[in-house]
């Protein structure tokens, strides 16, 4: 996905043959603080253009996990611009968790993100660290190949 103002953008996808699917499709948006991809994107920007977006951003809830308070965000997305990846559990659909990582330009700067999700009901969050490394690599081909 990319970052389109306050919202990821889907410009790709591959569906799995597991039990849970979510109807998600090129074009599909998102609000970018309630997904792994859209605070992985945000982590990205400069903090001036992060300022921006939340001066633009909506925080309503989209399920009643998602974390919609300023502050908290704006630590998360901290985390988040530290350890390369983020992680969401049930923040935009129930029953849903899932890990991101950043998509980087030849200047290193963040230009898309990817993920992967798990159903909460068969696996735990914890899983998703399992992922990580693959999910990682994956993100670096493409970055390599920008």
């Amino acid at each position: 996905s990319v970052l389109d103002t306050t919202d990821v953008v889907y410009i790709a996808r591959q569906e799995t043959t597991s039990i849970m699917r979510i109807n998600i499709t090129v074009g599909t948006r998102f609000p970018a603080y309630a997904t792994s991809m859209g605070r992985v994107l945000l982590a990205g920007l400069s903090d001036a253009e992060l300022e921006a977006y939340f001066a633009q951003a909506d925080l309503t809830e989209v399920t009643d996990y998602t974390m919609t308070d300023p502050s908290w965000l704006r630590s998360e997305i901290s985390k988040i611009r530290a350890q390369g990846f983020a992680v969401i559990t049930e923040e935009l659909e129930v029953g849903l968790a899932s890990v991101a990582v950043p998509i980087r330009n030849r200047a290193g700067k963040t230009v898309a993100a990817m993920n992967t999700s798990i159903a909460v009901t068969q696996h735990t969050p914890e899983d998703l660290t399992e992922l990580l490394p693959a999910l990682q690599a994956a993100a670096d081909e493409v970055s390599n190949a920008l």
